[in-house]
């Protein structure tokens, strides 16, 4: 097949009408639009980085490119033909592998004065920013939720991996949490489901980015979200806002409607992430685009609520399909097919002399 593929020339990739409007938006004139294009269009590839969860002699060799201003030090930038996920030490949990740009929307959090101890990541999986947030503050909890499901398992399994101690998995709706955890955690981080559009720069498939439909539709499951995530934050407490597209809509509009909705809340201003601070809006915020190299591109906004805080934080129980430390059981083995005597048809013993009883029809 190759071979006869010799040769041929391949259609060029080319943008479509709905990705060259997005690009207006962002970039009315100037060679940054035709940047922001190209690598949508093509792709870039992925920015590979680590977090250190557990330290290693063996984590030093690896190969890095030079750290950023705003990379914590527990963060590796790795060289883009490194593959941490073949080594040994990535399934001894020493390492979390992920792009870069969500080491950016992540590094947010750092701005808090004060380590949080208890967080909720309402979003979790597959758990990178629980990790991130784990091993930035070591809370005493960690509670990670994820609505789908099906998708619960992965969490668990990287929390498991990486020995995050102090977490717990739950699978609810964002509502839930808002009226069972009345502003009972110092930390709530919201990476939200969005129409995905740093996918593409990635060299990912993301049908439908660029929809105004399917924008209009996590615009809306944004909005809920975010209302429910700020009934979780203690006063004097912060959310973290984020996501990995890049229209206004999903990113600023969003926050503007929080800010509005809830005047309890105000954006916290990031020094370190000046150069990144967007155009779209009044309030502090930060985004990070393909052709800045550091990764597929993000979005970030660190909120504050700003009530005085209580003085004491009360009892938490809280619900949960997974703690760590449990032992989870193993799949039960399928059971033996029985012997012939031990074989049923609707009540009546199996005789093997004799013949099945027939269905009769009515």
């Amino acid at each position: 097949m190759s071979g006869y593929l010799e040769g041929v020339a391949r259609e060029p990739k080319t943008a479509g009408p709905l990705l060259l409007k997005q690009a207006a938006i962002l970039y009315p004139s100037g060679p940054d639009r035709e940047k922001f294009i190209e690598c949508l269009v093509n792709g870039v590839g992925r920015e590979p980085a680590i977090i250190v969860v557990h330290p290693a002699p063996a984590i030093q060799t690896f190969p890095r490119l030079w750290p950023t201003e705003w990379q914590p030090e527990f963060v590796i930038r790795l060289a883009e033909h490194f593959r941490p996920g073949q080594h040994p030490l990535y399934q001894k949990g020493a390492f979390y592998s992920l792009d870069f740009s969500s080491v950016f929307s992540a590094s947010a959090m750092l701005e808090i004065p004060e380590p949080p101890v208890r967080v909720l990541d309402l979003c979790a999986s597959p758990g990178g920013k629980a990790v991130f947030a784990w091993t930035a503050f070591k809370p005493e909890l960690l509670l990670c939720n994820e609505t789908i499901r099906k998708r619960a398992g992965t969490l668990i399994s990287n929390l498991e991996r990486c020995k995050i101690e102090g977490s717990a998995v739950w699978s609810a709706d964002p509502s839930v949490y808002a009226s069972k955890y009345p502003e009972a955690f110092d930390l709530v981080l919201v990476d939200a489901p969005c129409s995905g559009q740093s996918l593409l720069a990635k060299g990912d498939p993301a049908p439908g980015a660029f929809s105004p439909h399917i924008i209009d539709m996590c615009v809306g499951r944004q909005r809920r979200i975010l209302g429910n995530a700020s009934r979780c934050v203690r006063p004097g407490g912060h959310m973290l806002y984020m996501t990995c597209t890049f229209t206004p809509k999903e990113n600023e509009k969003v926050v503007a409607w929080l800010l509005s909705e809830y005047p309890e809340f105000e954006a916290v201003e990031i020094p370190k992430y000046a150069q990144f601070k967007s155009d779209f809006a009044e309030f502090p915020c930060y985004r990070l685009f393909p052709q800045d190299g550091f990764g597929a591109g993000a979005f970030t906004c660190l909120l504050r609520h700003t009530g005085e805080p209580p003085e004491h934080r009360p009892a938490l129980e809280v619900a949960s399909m997974w703690k760590y430390g449990d032992v989870r059981e193993k799949p039960a083995a399928a059971p033996k097919e029985p012997k012939a005597q031990e074989r049923y048809f609707k009540g009546v013993p199996y005789d093997p002399r004799k013949k099945k009883p027939r269905r009769g029809r009515r």
